[in-house]
């Protein structure tokens, strides 16, 4: 079992992790593994309290962070006595759960004793501390912030005032299922590490080089290929993994220096990368945290869920193919003849046991209508036994494969686990005082009771939350204020958080802090903000579509076949049309007025209405014939500004 833990610091935009020695490595490990093996046991095997999983899933996490992260940037390498007396301290709170549960369940945030708040204070610290090292400063000020608001409510303005509460229930609060246990915590302690799993797995036995092949064979040869094999891998390992981060520093690596090599500048490179990545967080049939998170939050069950966003993920990813296509056809980049091109049979004929796991997971999810558990499980169990027809013995998922998968799994989990604890402390704030409820009211009437104003305003919040913060924390803060008022004005509960979902997820290329363009970046040695402004521009289309979808029934699987079939045609031309009035190139360069005229088309055919699509549609081909008449002209120079 010598093979070390893989790690990419770029997945994390906290302090750097450690460079362990050998020894440090296989202690990791082992305990990577052996947190991995509880969860398996605890959740499919020997069920146990929900309220002492979560506490042991957020103790394991800390110790792992605490070893495996660095307390600052410019700290040593080596563990130090400090942080392993974190690591055991961390621990403490979970254990004096799991012995006080019953009398600790009747008493939190009413008669707590001194010894309920010295571990509930304990907890927080732990919680905010490997939540700063894994994520950064942004979530433990914005819970700090939440927590003196829970105590200075009383010198509060009209609007946000409270009676304010003592500092024995506020923490006591905190350290309950109400707070940091909450349902936020639940989710990663139970489905987001089982798709993790899978997603271990699936990597483990050759997942993503099949992606990576299979999509450069697709497209390679295409026009602006390398851009098109970076959005089809990246959508396929990211809906697995369900983090653009993370996403950005795996296949980022391959794609983005290909890229460069047939032409497109480092700042183009990274941005195709970093929006190719942010959409697996919207993507079926895995997404991310936030959709299980929205499942409980709502009730909607995971399937229903991965089902409705099936269409606004697809157009997200045809949005930025068009976008791609239209920016390469506009630069001249010719397709080339490419010998090291795989063959698309060949590929299939390596790896397509390696679709089988999904395939699998998707129909216990969608058909047989599993619970997202027991589909993670079988899609596991899947990959598994498939990997034995692989022809590469190293990719076989034997006892060291499945050691380390598991323990790979556990690792890339502890970021999730953190920012979804410290969410916690913010919800707990919500539920404790009634801020929610305030919130939802406050922007109601900023939005003078207009649905359109107030689905703006929620855009806005979303993006902003998610400047700073990983997207499952921008849910979850953005579901609890809001949520409630988007439901109030009359929006269905399913359209209402697909779209604080969306938004939450595009947040992470926004600039001014759009960490996944600036980890893409960093790859590809190009100056961030303006990768940020460059992903933007390429995804600026999958901006619009949460709108479409809110309005549209249809574009969530809502409806006849022919009115979904009808919506998802014209949702698609109404993109295309968008991107090329962006990108200002059809056949040939567009003047304004043709651009205007496509501007229009697309934002008539993105309505919700029969006579908009047909309005939309005559507008578009009247832009094709005046688009046609004009000489084809390539440009001399295929290299991208």
């Amino acid at each position: 079992m010598s093979e070390p833990l893989r790690v990419q610091e770029e997945a994390y935009e906290g302090t750097p992790l450690r460079s362990l020695d050998r020894t440090g490595t296989h202690v990791l490990t082992a305990i990577c593994f052996l947190a991995g093996l509880f969860h398996i046991v605890s959740l499919l095997i020997y069920p146990i309290d929900p309220t002492i999983l979560r506490s042991t899933h957020l103790a394991l996490a800390c110790v792992v962070v605490f070893i495996l992260f660095k307390p600052a940037r410019k700290v040593s390498n080596r563990v130090a006595w400090y942080d392993i007396l974190l690591a055991f301290v961390s621990v403490l709170p979970a254990y004096y759960i799991s012995v006080n549960l019953s009398e600790y369940v009747g008493r939190y945030g009413v008669a707590p004793t001194d010894w309920d708040v010295l571990w509930g204070f304990v907890l927080m610290l732990t919680t905010m501390e490997i939540t700063r090292r894994t994520s950064g400063w942004a979530l433990p000020i914005i819970a700090l912030c939440f927590l003196a608001y829970a105590f200075l409510g009383p010198y509060m303005p009209a609007e946000l005032w409270h009676k304010g509460y003592s500092f024995e229930r506020v923490i006591t609060y905190m350290f309950s299922s109400d707070g940091i246990y909450s349902t936020a915590l639940s989710v990663s302690a139970t489905y987001v590490i089982m798709f993790v799993m899978f997603g271990s797995f699936l990597e483990r036995s050759g997942g993503m080089k099949f992606f990576i092949d299979f999509s450069y064979s697709l497209t390679g040869r295409r026009r602006g290929g390398p851009a098109k094999v970076a959005l089809i891998a990246s959508g396929c390992m990211g809906t697995i993994s369900g983090t653009s981060v993370g996403n950005v520093a795996t296949v980022g690596a391959f794609t983005i220096p290909l890229m460069k090599r047939v032409g497109y500048s480092p700042q183009f490179s990274a941005a195709v990368e970093a929006a190719a990545s942010t959409g697996g967080q919207i993507m079926p049939p895995v997404m991310g945290a936030a959709a299980f998170m929205m499942a409980d939050f709502t009730g909607i069950s995971y399937s229903n869920i991965a089902l409705a966003a099936a269409i606004p993920a697809i157009l997200y990813y045809v949005a930025v193919y068009f976008m791609i296509d239209l920016e390469a056809l506009r630069l001249g980049l010719i397709p080339k003849k490419d010998e090291e091109i795989p063959a698309l049979w060949g590929v299939l004929k390596s790896g397509l046991h390696l679709m089988i796991p999904i395939a699998v997971l998707v129909y216990s999810l969608v058909v047989l209508k599993n619970s997202p558990l027991m589909a993670g499980a079988l899609g596991m169990l899947s990959a598994m036994v498939l990997s034995w027809f692989s022809r590469d013995k190293e990719r076989r998922l034997g006892i060291k494969n499945v050691y380390l998968a598991i323990a790979n799994a556990f690792k890339g989990l502890v970021n999730i686990a953190a920012t979804c604890a410290t969410a916690g402390i913010v919800v707990g704030v919500f539920a404790l005082t009634g801020l929610g409820a305030k919130i939802s009211d406050f922007l109601i009437n900023a939005a003078f009771g207009n649905i359109y104003l107030l689905l703006f305003y929620a855009m806005i919040v979303c993006i902003i939350l998610g400047l700073g913060l990983p997207t499952v924390a921008s849910y979850a803060i953005a579901a609890s204020t809001v949520g409630p008022a988007l439901i109030n004005l009359g929006i269905d509960p399913l359209p209402a958080h697909l779209f604080l979902i969306y938004y939450s997820s595009l947040s992470v290329i926004t600039p001014p802090i759009a960490v996944s363009a600036f980890a893409a970046a960093a790859i590809a040695g190009s100056e961030p903000q303006r990768t940020g402004w460059q992903a933007c521009k390429l995804s600026l289309t999958a901006f619009l579509v949460p709108f479409m979808f809110v309005f549209g029934e249809e574009l969530l699987f809502q409806g006849n076949w022919l009115g979904i079939l009808w919506a998802f045609v014209t949702a698609c031309v109404g993109v295309y049309m968008l991107a090329a009035a962006i990108v200002g190139y059809l056949r040939t360069k567009a003047n304004a007025l043709i651009r205007l005229l496509c501007l229009a088309s697309s934002i008539l055919m993105m309505m919700v209405g029969f006579v908009y699509d047909v309005l939309g549609i005559m507008i578009m081909i009247l832009v094709l014939w005046m688009n046609s008449r004009k000489k084809t002209a390539v440009p001399n120079n295929p290299s991208v500004a």
